[in-house]
């Protein structure tokens, strides 16, 4: 099925909204009776923890299922989702496209391929996890490399769940290293050979 021909489908049996930067798309405890397709902007998803820190569970982008999981598992949403950017989203009732899912197969199959990406997205997150701040820092700092002079130090603690203090400890160890330079608080790749060694040898 084509991605025009699956969006045209889900048109009819949802509701197209438009989403304003930090408002809420749901709350964590809330029943989840929806699910939300981004079509456009960007949505954060994340938990409270204590002390009112807020921890970055993922980042959706365009055309990504959000909150299928607990809706097809008829639970509340286990997290909040807030609007990064002003864009819009397709909110669909669960029990529609239930109904659509027991007419077309290949509904199916984009539901269950969507839920294994979010069981990817759970991996991803426990492995960060077990990791020390230096390595979560370098493969950040690896994965983005290509936007890292749009990314603030700021976002970079809130995308790993740490203080900015702990952050600019080690961005500060990594540039009297050489691995890395700072310009207008932006991180600049120096040694990036250096970077995948230290790495691999965590």
């Amino acid at each position: 099925m084509k991605d025009e021909n699956f969006l045209k489908y889900l048109y009819k049996i949802g509701r197209i909204r438009k989403i304003t930067k930090n408002n809420i798309l749901f709350y964590e405890g809330e029943e989840a009776k929806h699910f939300f397709i981004l079509l456009q902007g960007k949505i954060r998803v994340y938990k409270h923890a204590k002390m009112n820190k807020e921890i970055t569970l993922h980042y959706f982008k365009p055309f990504d299922f959000i909150a299928e999981m607990p809706a097809f598992k008829k639970i509340n949403y286990p997290a909040s989702a807030i609007c990064e950017e002003e864009g819009k989203v397709l909110e669909i009732n669960f029990i529609e496209f239930e109904n659509l899912c027991n007419k077309n197969n290949e509904f199916n199959l984009i539901l269950i391929s969507s839920l294994l990406n979010k069981i990817k997205i759970l991996e991803k997150k426990i492995l960060q996890n077990s990791l020390d701040l230096k390595t979560k820092l370098l493969k950040y700092i690896l994965e983005n490399e290509k936007k890292l002079d749009t990314i603030l130090q700021k976002q970079i603690a809130i995308d790993l769940n740490v203080k900015v203090q702990s952050l600019s400890r080690v961005l500060k160890e990594l540039k009297l290293a050489k691995l890395i330079d700072i310009k207008k608080g932006k991180i600049e790749i120096i040694n990036k050979k250096i970077l995948l060694d230290e790495v691999w040898q965590n």
